[in-house]
Parts: C-alpha cells; structure tokens; sequence
C-alpha cells in the first residue's frame, strides 16, 4: 500500500466555504424562526471570540498535545420568548484541538433566569456541526454533537460566556476525550 501525503493546500479554501455555509444557516434561521415576527425588540445579536478549553486526558499521539486556546470569531442570534426561553442560533470560525482552523453552526434552546444586578444564568441544550480535524494528520469532517450548554452575562447580557460539556469523540489513536469548553460573548445591539 502506497503512502499518501495530506495536502493543506485547500485547507484555508475549504475553512471559507465552511464558514460560508455556517453563516448561511445562521441568517436562513434567523429569518425563518417562528417567534420572528412578533418579537423583534426580544432579538439580540452576539458576538463569539476566543475560547478556552480542558481535556480530560492527554492525547495519546506520539509527539503531540492538545489545544487549549481557540481563537475564533461567530455570531449567536438569541429570541427570547415571555417564559424566559431562549431560542439560540449560532455559527462561526475557531482553531480546534488539533490546531486546525474549522467551522460551526448549531442551535440551543435555553431557560434563561435574571438575577439582580443586571445578571442572567442560562441552561440548556444544544445541537451543534462542526467542520473540524477528526485526525492529526489534518484530516476533517462535519462532525454532529449535542451538548449540554450553561451561559452567563453580565451587564444585561453585554458581556458573556458559553460553557459547553463535550463529550469524547473517535476511536483509536485519533480518538479526543471530553472536555469542557468556554467561549466569550459580546452582546451588539
């Protein structure tokens, strides 16, 4: 058997046109949700910047360590509805664990509470794609997940955090454990 190289070369073509599409559910989501109509002083717009996360366990590839900093950048678009649930749609850009840059697109719904001093908690659930390395040769793939989602903002929602629980994904020696996930929220209208 023959030994093939990867080629990066259309990596940085592929990552648009997975931003593209994210993007593109994102906006066909927002318009077409069903409370759109008539609650459109419930709307807020977020912007996604850099995350954090932990993994659980170290990788098991020779050579090899996880990352913990995901630069990136997205777009949540939350409805709120009187029974202080929210209706999330996201979609965005980030460097994953392996350091490969891919995309995400997914939508939560979330019970939201206020607390005094212009605070809120939010639990919920979320189903996410995300175009991602499945491999440490660089190797990616659309990969679905649900994930258990808690959020907080401060500042009636202006600034904000997303944490997420992901659960282990893969076999073998390209397998990546759980690990929990943080990312910023920046509220822009």
């Amino acid at each position: 058997m023959a030994h093939r190289t990867q080629d990066h070369t259309g990596s940085i073509g592929r990552s648009r046109r997975s931003a593209w599409l994210a993007a593109g559910l994102l906006v066909s989501g927002a318009w077409t949700s069903p409370g759109l109509v008539h609650a459109q002083e419930s709307t807020q717009w977020l912007l996604h910047t850099a995350g954090v996360s932990h993994h659980f366990e170290q990788t098991r590839a020779p050579g090899h360590q996880w990352n913990e900093q995901h630069p990136g950048l997205g777009l949540e678009r939350r409805e709120a509805d009187a029974a202080d649930w929210n209706w999330r749609q996201s979609a965005g850009v980030m460097q994953d664990s392996r350091n490969v840059w891919g995309g995400y697109a997914g939508a939560s719904l979330m019970k939201e509470w206020r607390v005094p001093g212009a605070t809120s908690v939010g639990l919920g659930l979320g189903a996410f794609a995300f175009y991602r390395s499945v491999s440490w040769s660089g190797r990616r793939a659309w990969v679905p997940a649900l994930l258990p989602t808690l959020s907080a903002g401060l500042l009636d929602d202006r600034l904000g955090v997303n944490l997420m629980l992901v659960p282990p994904m893969g076999a073998d020696g390209d397998s990546r454990p759980a690990l929990v996930y943080l990312q910023m929220t920046y509220r822009m209208r």
